[in-house]
Parts: structure tokens; sequence; C-alpha cells
């Protein structure tokens, strides 16, 4: 044993050295900095920037005329404090891909603005400060995300234009950032980044700290290193997004914010947001001006001034770093294990893997049944982890019956988590207590082969496709030897610390409900993963508990009630939490829907039950829907459509024209195309062709109805005059929706349980 126990040592010291190596090298000196004051950063002038985008202005989706203002608004600041400024219009055609939570591909066109600003210094080395300040939707304010952000950067353009400085900096201020970082994108697509040094982003402002670090590309170790390091000296309280990076690297987008295009460049970057999981305003009506506060814009503003006067770093323009790195927050401090120390501990890891199962093979290689044995064990703890995932959930699901709600965490998601996986372990340890009387496998170390032959082959498999990626089941595996060497407890519940530490991030993200909506919908498949990955886990607790069965059985025999109590307190106590509360409102819609030239309806409608006093005070039934007739009014637009069909070598060719006549511009228009049999779109002027990708053939998508569909989106500015070549030997169904904002609805809904967004949608549909 002492050449494996050499091993472990050696693992440690490895370790050791990483951590090591960062501490010594993340001493930065910042004291002589931390004592001078801020030269005159005004939290009152941030505020009333953004008071004007968000009282004055108003929502600022991007392409609308509202953002336009928005746009000129900050151009005049700039310039009124002597910075030289010019505007960087775009039209981008964005594809989103049929996924998880959208069964369509959909192909947009938007068209926005980003405005550039730069103040000369001495040097033409270049920091650049962002922040976007469009908003998500029509009904958005948008104050926190990210008036406030432009609100710092407009003072600070203020502060860094009255005094002398080495470097050059450029404020960029970008727009369709809420539409997947659009104008960040296109930015850094057209911009000589040559004389970059690094990129500060904005994007949010409050506490505590969200640095942001992680996207496809992640921030430079030495970037967050003097970052962190000003951060832990400036007492402001703070979190390291790069703890998520294994979620956000292979994302579509890869970051959060408009800092991750410039990591795909190549150039360090980083952001400022929010941390943990965004309340109930985020994107919402109610992220207006009560949300922040003169205090955060003061504590924000002074950091980053300190940010872009005292970090360095030594190289210009895009270069190469080490990008699989692995950090890990101790409170104030920051420890980075780099890519070499993960790949050592990994190698030794595997190594030591490898020499204790050639050890434990030598003792059993002449045991009969041997395949038979592992395949019941397996069998066994698969249908066992399949029950508790199962179960655990059995709360949730009672109480959305009852309640008629798909989402019934949406304010208190932790309380749900917990309950979960207290049912989870509920229902194992009453299942165990039977274990016993079951014709199980009494080998221990048959167990513990098992689960490290599951954790070495999924180690391996990753570590060959990403280092880092592998690092979370390399850790497990790690304690799953130790764990033969020095059986305990503790090491079986530390080893999944990392994958819990990963849904912990995820639960404080803003993908939280996105992602329980993927469980929902697509539960089979996370039944699966999730019934996998407990198995680990419980072939180490036989491994532990199989050598001592009368301690085990007799411990399993006094919990075998409270844990039938436990299951049924669990699960009654869930339905007393509530499903929404005023942080965390439900999310209705009043829609005004026109179609053709017959009468329109407001339409108020939830996902869930609308609350009785406004089915009462509206005058319908319990439901999830009501619909109020409009009488004796014109629809906001009318159409026109003409065909001509002409056939070409067997395929029907559709030249289809369309003719909108509106009122008023509407914000979004939407053409969608389906067909039972395949079809393309050979010239388009909705989306004018030579802005598509390369490769990118506009065609109808299979989904699992069998039909062939596709969605084409604008922005504006909008077209009154459509034209459209198709492909196709079947019919195809063209419905083309227009939506305009309602700053005046018929009808107002007040309720403090209630987000409500106010839309006019027109729709016809055509069959050619």
């Amino acid at each position: 044993m002492k050449k494996y126990r050499f091993i472990v040592i050696i693992l440690i010291l490895a370790l050791g050295l990483s951590a090591f190596s960062w501490s010594v090298s993340s001493k930065t000196d910042s004291s002589s900095v931390l004592k001078n004051s801020i030269p005159g950063f005004s939290a009152d002038n941030a505020y009333e920037h953004t008071k004007h985008l968000v009282q004055k202005i108003g929502p600022r989706p991007a392409g609308s005329k509202s953002e336009l203002k928005a746009a000129q608004y900050i151009d005049y600041v700039l310039r009124q404090n002597g910075w030289k400024v010019r505007e960087q219009p775009f039209s981008k055609i964005v594809v989103r891909e049929a996924s998880v939570l959208q069964s369509e591909q959909q192909v947009e066109l938007i068209s926005s603005q980003n405005i550039i600003a730069e103040l000369p210094g001495k040097r033409p080395d270049t920091i650049i400060v962002g922040a976007h300040y469009d908003s998500a939707t029509v009904n958005a304010p948008g104050a926190v995300d990210n008036a406030s952000g432009v609100g710092v950067l407009l003072e600070l353009a203020r502060v860094l234009s009255q005094e002398s400085h080495e470097e050059t900096y450029q404020l960029v201020f970008f727009g369709a950032e809420e539409y997947g970082l659009v104008g960040s994108q296109f930015y850094t697509s057209q911009a000589d980044l040559s004389a970059v040094r690094w990129m500060l982003n904005i994007d949010m402002v409050g506490s505590p700290l969200e640095i942001d670090v992680a996207g496809k590309k992640s921030t430079p170790p030495n970037l967050i290193k003097q970052v962190v390091s000003l951060a832990g000296e400036s007492d402001i309280p703070f979190h390291l997004s790069r703890d998520s990076i294994i979620m956000t690297r292979e994302s579509s987008q890869g970051g959060t914010s408009d800092y991750s295009p410039f990591l795909d460049q190549n150039i360090p970057a980083v952001g400022l947001g929010i941390y943990g999981r965004p309340e109930g305003y985020f994107h919402r009506p109610e992220d207006g001006l009560g949300q922040v506060s003169l205090e955060e814009f003061q504590k924000v503003g002074d950091f980053s001034y300190r940010l872009l006067t005292t970090v360095g770093m030594d190289t210009i323009g895009p270069h190469e770093w080490d990008e699989f790195y692995l950090p890990f927050q101790l409170g104030k401090h920051v420890i980075i294990v780099p890519s070499y120390g993960i790949r050592i501990i990994t190698i030794l890891t595997f190594l030591l893997t490898v020499l204790l199962l050639i050890k434990i093979y030598k003792n059993h290689k002449r045991q009969k049944n041997a395949w038979q044995k592992v395949l019941a064990i397996i069998g066994v703890t698969l249908v066992l982890s399949a029950i508790v995932v199962i179960t655990s959930g059995i709360g949730e699901v009672l109480w959305g019956l009852v309640k008629e709600v798909k989402i019934l965490y949406v304010a208190y998601p932790l309380i749900f988590v917990i309950a979960r996986l207290g049912i989870a372990l509920a229902v194992f340890l009453l299942i165990a207590g039977y274990l016993h009387k079951l014709p199980i496998v009494r080998d221990p170390q048959l167990y513990w082969i098992i689960g490290v032959s599951l954790l070495l082959g999924i180690s391996l498999i990753l570590a060959l496709t990403r280092i880092d990626l592998a690092f979370p089941f390399v850790f497990w595996l790690l304690c799953m030897n130790l764990q033969f060497l020095y059986p305990n407890i503790i090491l079986i519940l530390i080893g999944p610390y990392f994958l819990i530490s990963m849904h912990w991030e995820l639960f404080n993200s803003h993908q939280w409900i996105s992602f329980y909506q993927a469980i929902h919908n697509y539960f089979p498949v996370f039944l699966v993963i999730y019934s996998i990955l407990l198995v680990p886990f419980f072939l180490s607790l036989f491994h532990l508990g199989i050598p001592k069965p009368s301690l085990f059985k007799k411990i399993l025999f006094a919990v075998r009630k409270p844990s039938l109590g436990a299951i049924t307190i669990l699960t009654l106590a869930l339905g007393m939490v509530p499903v929404y509360t005023k942080s965390y409102p439900q999310i209705a819609v009043v829609q005004e829907e026109w179609s053709g030239q017959s009468e329109g309806k407001v339409h108020v409608y939830s996902d869930d039950p609308l609350p009785a006093k406004i089915i009462q005070d509206l005058g319908g039934q319990e439901s999830k829907s009501i619909y109020v007739p409009i009488l004796n009014e014109k629809p906001p637009m009318n159409m026109e459509s003409a065909l001509v069909e002409t056939i070409k070598n067997g395929q029907r060719i559709l030249d289809i024209t369309l003719r909108l006549n509106y009122s008023r511009e509407p914000y979004l228009t939407r053409i969608r195309l389906e067909s039972d049999q395949p079809f393309e779109v050979l010239t388009d002027e909705f989306l004018p062709m030579s802005k598509l990708p390369r490769k990118l053939e506009l065609k109808g998508i299979q989904h699992v109805s069998g039909k062939y569909s596709i969605v084409l989106q604008r922005t504006p500015p909008q077209r009154n005059h459509i034209h459209l070549t198709l492909e196709t030997q079947g019919l195809i169904s063209c419905s083309v929706e227009a939506m305009f904002s309602d700053p005046s609805p018929r009808i107002q809904i007040q309720h403090e349980l209630l987000s409500v967004d106010y839309q006019i949608w027109f729709k016809e549909k055509y069959d050619f």
C-alpha cells in the first residue's frame, strides 16, 4: 500500500504547487492607488443619465426609434465632454437553430448601431470600456439592464476627459446586446484591435459584484489576478463567474455580455455585473428607476475608475494564453490551477486508479461468475438511482397538478431544490433498509471496481475532449481512490463536489429557469443522465457499508420510519410555499389581436391560472386565458398578396408579393413558412440574401410533426413591400405577423403578484 500512498502524496504536492504558483504571482501593489481618492466620480450624474434613458426615452429594444434616441443622447453627452465620436450602424442576420426550448429554426435581421468614442492619450495603447444601451423588450425600461451601465460609463467619460493619461481610452456603447451580443460581435469583427491592451464591460450595476470572466474563451489569469486583488482590497464583495466555465464555454453565445466577443478575438476582457439569480424585474416592465441605487453607482464607478487607471497588461493586441485553467474562490481569495497542473493531477489519478485496479484484479481473477455479478450490481444500482430521481420530484409534480402551474418554484427555487434532495435521501434510506433481504452481491470491492471503472471511462473520454471539462470527474475519481485506501464517509460525500458546484452556479444564474424548463420538457433524457451520475455515488456507499452489515442494518432500520415521515412532511410542506411573490411575480400578457379584416379582441393570458380578482374584473371564468372583444374599430394594418406560379424541372416556383399597409411601423415583423414537403427560399427582400452568413440556405427544417418550417423575422426599419421566391413541390402555408408596442393599452391590469406585458399583434395567413 505504500507505493499507492506515495502517488497520493505526489498528487497533493502537484495541487499545492499549482496553487502556490498562483498565490505568488497574484500579489500586486495597489495599496498606493487605494489611498488616493477618486477624482470626482459623481453617482448623482450617473443616476441622471440613467433617469433620462429610462423615463424620457423608455424601453429601447434593438432597432427601435427609442434605441436611436438613446444613441443620439449618448453621442451628445460624449461630445460635450470632448470625446471624438462616431456611429457604427449595422444590419446583421442571426440564425437561431432549433433547440430544446425552441422547436423551429429562426432567422432574424437585426438593425442597430454602436456608438464609439475615443479620447487619445500620450500613447496609442488602448483600453476599451463598453456597455450596451438597448433594453430587452418593448415593455422593459431597462434601468438596471443596462441604463445603469451606460450612466456609469457616461460619468466615467466626464472624469477621464478632465485629466491627462498615458493610454488612449475608447468607449463603446453597444446596440442589440439583448439579441445575442450582436453589436459587440459586429464591432470586434470590424475593428483594428492591434493596439488594444484590454477591455472592461459594465452590464447591470449592483452588488454583490459579478466579475465575468467566462466565455467561449476565458479571461487571462493575469487580468483576473489584478481585478480580483483590487476588488478584495477595495472591500467590494464579489463572485468570480469563471467557476461556471464548463457551462458557458460550449454555449451558442459564449458569454453573458459584451466582453465575450473580445475574448473570442484573443483580447483580454472582463465584465462587471450583479451576481446571483436575477430578481423578477430582470427583462421585465418592473426594471425601473426604483431598482437602481446611488450607493451602487458610486461603488461600481469608483471601482471601474481604479481598474482603468491601475490594471496593466504586458501585451498589446490579440495574443494567446492558457485558457484551460480552473479557478477556485475562497472568500476574497482566488486560487487558479493552470492547465498543466490539471493534466498532472489527471495523469497521476489515472495512474493510481490503474494500479489499484490491477492489484484488485490479481486478487479476484479466479472469482467465478464475475460478469454476472457485475451486471447484477449495475442493474440494481441503476434501478435504485432511477427510483430516487423519479420520486425526488413527487412534491413538485403533486403540487404542480393541484395548483395548475408549470413552474412551481419561481419565487423560492432553493426551497424546492432542498426538498428534492431531502426526499431523494429519504427514499434512498427507505429502500436501502430492505436491500439486505435481496440476494445482492456481498463483495464490497466489486462495488468499488464498477464505480471507479465508470468514472475512469467518463474522465478519460472528457480528458481527451477538453482537460478542464474532465476535472470534476477526475476529482471524484481521486476521492474514490482515496476511499479505497482510507475508507471514510467524508470522501464519499465530497467526491461529486464540483458537479454539485456546477449546479449551484447554474442555480445562481440567468439560465436557471431555462434549465428547469428543459428538464421538464425532456425528462426521460435527464432521468438517464442523473440516474447514471448517481450510480458511482451509491456504489461508493455500498463499498463502505457492506463490510459492516450489522451496523448499517441497525442504522437503516432506525431511520426507516423517520425517512417515510420526512417524505410525507416535505411533500406536504411544499404546498405551503408561495409560487409567486412581489419580487418574483407571475408573468401575464395583455395582447390586442387582429386577423385580416375581422374585429379584434384583447387576449389576457398567462402560463398559469390568472388571479381570481382579474378574472372577476374582466367578467370571465376561472382559466389561464380571457378574451374581450374590440368593437367597431379597424386593425392597425392590412395586407394584400399576389402570387405568380411557374413549374421548373417538376418544382413549383412561387413568386409571392406581400403589401403591408400600417398606420405606424411595427417593431417586429415575422413570416412563418410551413409545408408538408421540403422547400427553399431562393430570393428574399425581407431578409436581404447578401447579408446571410455564408453557406446558409433558407430551407424548411423538418421537426417532430413531420412538417417543414422556418421562421423569418426582422426588427425596424420595416418594409411595406415584401417579395419572396420559393421552390417546393407541395403547398406552402405563409403566416405574416406584426407586433406593435402598446403605450396606451385598452385594458390595464394592476395586481401586486402580476408582471404584465402589453402588446398589439396583427396576423394574416395565406395558403399558396
